[in-house]
């Protein structure tokens, strides 16, 4: 995965840490976009996959359809026999072992993802999370989703995200009190915008993070009101890509 350098997302990152309202935790976010051409590595991950995938095959012949794995695994991208489907596992694979470099996300299965339900229901999720916690005005002023809109056109994107279990949970160590990890998939750009974001509650966690990283001009913020929360699909369409929400 090529990791795409977009200034908007810089800006809207600077802004993605700052401190709740209670002012004992901290939120930590950030949105990256990957181009799925395959690099050196991740042709190396694809081999990988596609050979794990036919050793599953041959271990499979001669099982009975309920004992067969491949056909009883839940994969939100479709049947794993169909070559599509396992690509998009690899894409979203080869995404986390980007974002995330000291880790190995290899041995991933696909019921480890889910589906979303449609990019206006991640939204929602990921706007009303961030408001309660007491958004700063830095990034609702930044107008994040059209941002995001800009690069990958949400309303032609599937949206996955990742349901990490604890040993393969990238943010284990930090014992979030919450994460999310979206990713924006747009076939025909060949385009992943992820953004993955957590809440820690342990504020000494926080001493080795930089100035830029510690927005605490933001601290002061006043309590967000309540009219920011989109109400309907079809209000959170025309508030977060038509520019009413400035989230």
């Amino acid at each position: 995965m090529k990791y795409l350098d977009i200034k908007s997302f810089r800006t809207l990152n600077s802004r993605l840490s700052f401190p709740t309202t209670s002012g004992d935790r901290h939120v930590l976010g950030r949105i990256e976009a990957y181009s799925c051409k395959a690099a050196g590595t991740d042709k190396k991950l694809f081999r990988y996959l596609e050979n794990k995938y036919q050793e599953d095959l041959e271990e499979s012949k001669g099982l009975s359809p309920e004992q067969c794995s491949l056909t009883n695994t839940i994969s939100p991208f479709g049947p794993l026999t169909q070559p599509a489907s396992r690509r998009m596992l690899f894409y979203l694979i080869g995404t986390l072992n980007a974002s995330f470099p000291d880790y190995d996300f290899s041995s991933l299965g696909a019921d480890q993802f889910i589906k979303e339900e449609s990019p206006d229901y991640a939204m929602k999720s990921v706007n009303t999370t961030l408001l309660n916690v007491g958004c700063p005005a830095t990034l609702r002023a930044s107008r994040m989703w059209d941002c995001i809109d800009d690069v990958i056109n949400i309303d032609k994107c599937d949206v996955y995200s990742y349901a990490p279990e604890a040993e393969s949970d990238p943010y284990e160590d930090e014992a979030p009190v919450w994460s999310f990890n979206y990713f924006f998939f747009n076939k025909n750009l060949k385009r992943i915008v992820f953004f993955t974001c957590r809440c820690i509650s342990n504020l000494d966690e926080l001493d080795g993070l930089s100035d830029q990283e510690l927005i605490m001009g933001d601290f002061h913020d006043e309590p967000v009101e309540t009219e920011f929360y989109p109400t309907s699909r079809y209000a959170l369409k025309e508030m977060a890509i038509g520019g009413g929400l400035k989230l």
